[in-house]
Formats: structure tokens, sequence, C-alpha cells
């Protein structure tokens, strides 16, 4: 062992990636490091610490037990001089270049992002924002390593993560306005129980769906019926495309609704029952709460849609 003299703080970062990922490539993507550059710092570690760290597995770089001692200490470690560089650093959103990172699913996209932009255009015209996709199974993952700043939507993550909810969101009815007519439904109005299971309709599976079924589907089971689905789609945002000049009918959760469906030729309907509601949620790790531009961002991510939902529910009781 050469002594603690030689173990700087890039060296820990690489121990701790390793740790979690209890992989080199994995480590070395989330580090945004060479293969080969992870493994240089590992043995650097090895010979630093006199011990081999970790062992290579079929189930992968397993920790020895020097590793498995120090594993805590160090993550801990790490996250308090983040957080403390964060704390103590002012933010100024007029002033600050920062980049956020935001993992959502379609209707977070839909949703959530144009009115946070347009916040950020009057109040922080600097800080760029990167909004991406990814298989919901690497949320966590993404979220841990710092590759993303937050994550919306309806997801099934860890308690380790700090979630806020930010909205619960009802289904709702989408068709065409000749096809409404001629049932005599008009806009804001219940659809008859009836006429609702007679329609073909559109499926909307979109990401924030419940994996086990979709809550119309559940509420219809209690009742001994079933939907006659036409056509599925993954997202609702082409429904305005897609349901003019056809009889199909669609549900879709409320946030989804196209606001301009007056001019697209559709209406917008009650559901006859009740259904599980769409609950959204803001998630973010817990060593960035004390950031002081990270909090700045999830308050406007919180307050601005929360807003708007609360616009759309006085509306629709109305």
């Amino acid at each position: 062992m050469q002594g603690l003299n030689n173990l700087d703080l890039n060296l820990l970062k690489v121990f701790d990636a390793i740790h979690r990922a209890r992989s080199v490539s994995l480590a070395a993507e989330h580090l945004n490091m060479s293969q080969p550059a992870v493994s240089n710092a590992l043995n650097r570690l090895r010979q630093t610490l006199g011990d081999q760290i970790f062992v290579r597995t079929r189930n992968g770089m397993e920790p020895t037990e020097l590793a498995q001692l120090i594993a805590g200490p160090v993550q801990l470690g790490l996250q308090r001089i983040q957080t403390s560089i964060a704390h103590g650093s002012a933010f100024d959103p007029a002033e600050s270049l920062r980049s956020f990172t935001i993992l959502a699913t379609d209707l977070g996209e839909e949703t959530y992002i144009g009115p946070l932009m347009k916040v950020l255009e009057k109040e922080a015209p600097n800080i760029t924002v990167n909004v991406f996709e990814a298989p919901l199974e690497e949320y966590e993952n993404l979220l841990e390593f710092g590759h993303a700043d937050f994550a919306i939507g309806r997801l099934d993550i860890s308690e380790r993560f700090i979630r806020e909810h930010i909205a619960s969101c009802r289904y709702s009815v989408l068709l065409c306005a000749r096809h409404a007519e001629m049932l005599g439904i008009r806009d804001g109005d219940t659809i008859p129980y009836d006429l609702y299971i007679a329609q073909r309709h559109v499926n909307v599976l979109t990401r924030a769906t419940p994996a086990h079924r979709h809550p119309v589907d559940a509420a219809l089971t209690q009742r001994d019926a079933r939907r006659r689905i036409a056509l599925t789609l993954p997202h609702a945002s082409v429904l305005s495309e897609i349901l003019p000049g056809t009889t199909l009918v669609a549900t879709a959760p409320d946030a989804a609704i196209p606001p301009n469906r007056e001019k697209a030729g559709l209406v917008h309907a009650r559901l006859p029952f009740e259904t599980e509601t769409l609950k959204i949620l803001l998630f973010w790790h817990k060593r960035q709460q004390l950031d002081k531009g990270h909090c700045w961002m999830r308050e406007q991510i919180l307050a601005r849609p929360a807003a708007f939902w609360n616009v759309r529910d006085a509306q629709d009781a109305g």
C-alpha cells in the first residue's frame, strides 16, 4: 500500500462508479471516460490500497471486503462535496449559463416543456434545457450518475429518489366533431355509457400508461364490458390528424387533449364512469436537494404546470 497521499478525488469517483455499475465499461460510460482510462484508474487504486478492490466474476465486478467497507463512506463523501459546492454557489437565473437535462415521457414533453420554456425565455434566457427519452428501466441510473437532473412522468422509481407530485390527470374522450353531432354530443358533454361502448376505439398506450392495464379497460372490466379497439397508438399527439373524418373515439389523458381541438374539428367529452387518475411526478436525486440552481429550476417545473392544470380542472368542473 502506497498510502492515501496518492489517492485523488478522481480515483474515488471511479471507485464509486464501478461499485454502482459493477462494470468497468458501464462506469466509463457514466463518467464519460474511455474504458482504458477507467481500467488505468482502477489499477492505480489497487496499487494505492494494496487490494484487488474489484474481482471480475460472471455477475460483473464484485467488490472485495475492503471495497465493501469503504463504499459507503466514499459515496457519502462525494455527495457531501458536491452538495457543499452547489449549496455555496450563488445562483442568478438571469445570468446563469447552466444546462439542465430532463428525462420525460411523451406526456411530460407535451405538457410541461412548453410552459417551462416560456418562463425561461423571460427569466433565465441563457439556461439550456436538454429533454430526452430513454427506456424507463434506465431512468434510475441516469439520475444516479448525474446524466439527468430531473425525471417527469408516471414512473416506478426507487424511494431513494426525491419525488414531488405535479398533478393528477383524468381521462377524457376525443372524437370527430361531425361524428359527435350525429351522436348528439357537444363539447364538454358526458358521452352516454351505451354510446361509448358501441364505438370503435383508439387505444392510446403512452409510456405513462400503467403497465398492467389501461385504466379505462380496468374500469370497464368491473362492469363486464370492453372496448372494441380499432387502432392502438403510442402517442396522443397525432389524434388531431387521425380522428377528423372518422367515427373513431379516442380516450386519452386530459393533458394530451390538443388545445386547438376545435380548429382540428374535434370534440372533447367526459367519460361516463370513473377511472384511476394518472399521477404525474417530478423526480430528482437527493444530492441535488440543496443546489440553488436546481431548487430554482424545479420550482418552475412544479409551479407552472400545476397552475395550468388547476385552470383546466376548474373549466371541466364548470
